[in-house]
């Protein structure tokens, strides 16, 4: 009994021992309010400075040099006049095609480059512009289009291009318009990747068009 009774201080002095150490390791890692309302001044200033966050949705407006009464024109209706003007192939389409790669959406831009590489007129700004986009999509729609019309300048142009699939469609425009001497002044002294891709794969298009 003596024995047990000894033992009771030391039993509670390790109790709350440990109970201190519970609540000292719990307050290390719980955030304190002074910590959350700092940073709450601190995103409130924030937004003070900056201001609100506002989105720009693009203007699409070159469905109006259409028909100005028209109402707006949703995506699957746009890319119905957007082929229209591919079969129909006029100058004034490309004049409106040039506005409406200006103004469209990633959704659409690759199709308006290729409608405006089947149209007549002055397209080519429109070729040039599309071929240093920073999307891989429509640099290859520049150069597809670019190699039915033989554009020349433009292929030379996109051979050089950083992506492997741009560069081979440009020498396969290039293999076409009989301007082989292009491609081997393009591909002499390499020995990258994409060179050596061309040379083997550039070949194996040709014999498919004989």
């Amino acid at each position: 009994m003596i024995l047990a009774l000894a033992w009771t201080p030391l039993l509670v002095a390790a109790f709350f021992f440990v109970l201190g150490g519970m609540f000292i390791g719990i307050a290390r890692f719980w955030p304190s309010r002074t910590a959350a309302e700092s940073t709450d001044r601190v995103r409130a200033t924030e937004i003070e400075m900056t201001g609100p966050v506002t989105h720009h949705e693009r203007a699409i407006g070159w469905p109006s040099l259409l028909d100005s009464a028209a109402g707006a024109l949703d995506v699957s209706e746009r890319r119905r006049v957007i082929d229209g003007f591919a079969v129909i192939g006029d100058a004034w389409c490309a004049e409106i095609l040039a506005q409406a790669y200006g103004e469209e959406t990633e959704a659409l831009r690759e199709a308006v480059i290729d409608a405006i590489g089947r149209c007549r007129g002055e397209v080519e700004p429109t070729l040039e512009r599309a071929l240093r986009s920073h999307r891989v999509v429509e640099r290859y729609a520049a150069v597809d289009a670019g190699s039915r019309r033989g554009d020349v300048g433009l292929l030379e142009r996109g051979i050089k291009d950083t992506d492997g699939s741009v560069a081979l469609a440009a020498a396969y425009g290039l293999a076409r318009a009989g301007r082989r001497d292009l491609i081997d002044a393009e591909l002499a002294g390499r020995d990258d990747s994409r060179a050596n891709e061309i040379r083997r794969i550039l070949p194996v298009l040709a014999y498919i068009d004989e």
